[in-house]
Parts: C-alpha cells; structure tokens; sequence
C-alpha cells in the first residue's frame, strides 16, 4: 500500500519500547499510529481528548491540594494567635502577621472545602449570611465578604 507518510528508522532504549507497547495496547493502536500521536501530542499539544488524563489522580492532587490549603489556614491562624498569647518575654522583633490575600471563588472554595457553585450561592444572600457562612466552614474561622469577583477575609 503506497503511502505519502516519509519513513523514519530509530533505536528506542528497552524500557522505551516497553512504555510504547503499553500505550499501543491501551490506545488499540499499530506502531505507526502510536508514533504518530505521540509525536502529534508533543508538536501540537493535546487535542480532542487524544490526550490520556487520569482522572483520578488529578482528583487526588485537587483533594491534597485542599487540604494543604486547610493546613495551611491552621497554621496561619496558629501564628497570629501564638503572637498574642506569647507570655514572659517578647521577641525584640515582632514578625509580621500573615495577611490573607483576596481569593477567587474557586481559591474561596478548596479553602473552605465546597464547591464554587456553592460559594456563589451563599455570596448571593445576604452580606451577613455570608459573612457567618463562611466562618462557619473555613478552617481558622475566618469570615469572608464579596467585593466584585473577589473574597476578602474580614478584618477582626
């Protein structure tokens, strides 16, 4: 079968050749069309879904990512009331209280552990409901208010 494709000759290291015999399995996919998508994905980028993304890992990232963000939140929380409370002496030099920075909803949301959607429909109520809302899930028990397409944590 005559073909306009130009023929290539390579040498793939053992452990190579094995990763591409995997992906021809997986995919259902001849050699030459293994290559060619591969060497497609990396000159154009993933398109059409040709591109395998596993799910479930990135969902492992985004629930660990979460949680550090949690942690994170504690921590913050643990150092300005730790600055407070220090008895006896006081460092010469006070470090600086973190400040939170405004968040996107989506940002708003993996910190207090709901949905964008979620975040979007509590900012729709009222300031108030919003403001106890949002202390009530976030992990230090920070309130937050809306101001355009940004969250702030409210100043106590």
């Amino acid at each position: 079968m005559a073909t306009q494709n130009i023929r290539i000759v390579g040498y793939l290291p053992p452990d190579y050749h094995g990763k591409l015999r995997e992906y021809m399995q997986k995919q259902s996919l001849t050699e030459s069309a293994a290559l060619v998508r591969i060497i497609k994905q990396f000159f154009d980028g993933p398109s059409d879904g040709t591109a395998h993304l596993d799910n479930e890992a990135i969902q492992q990232l985004q629930e660990e990512f979460a949680e550090l963000s949690r942690r994170m939140a504690v921590l913050e929380t643990a150092v300005i009331n730790g600055s407070n409370r220090s008895p006896g002496k006081r460092p010469a030099v006070t470090p600086p209280t973190p400040v939170l920075r405004p968040q996107t909803r989506n940002d708003l949301a993996r910190r207090l552990g709901v949905t964008p959607e979620s975040v979007v429909q509590a900012s729709s109520q009222s300031d108030e409901y919003f403001r106890q809302w949002s202390k009530q899930k976030d992990p230090a028990s920070k309130g937050w208010y809306r101001q355009g397409n940004l969250f702030y944590p409210l100043s106590e």
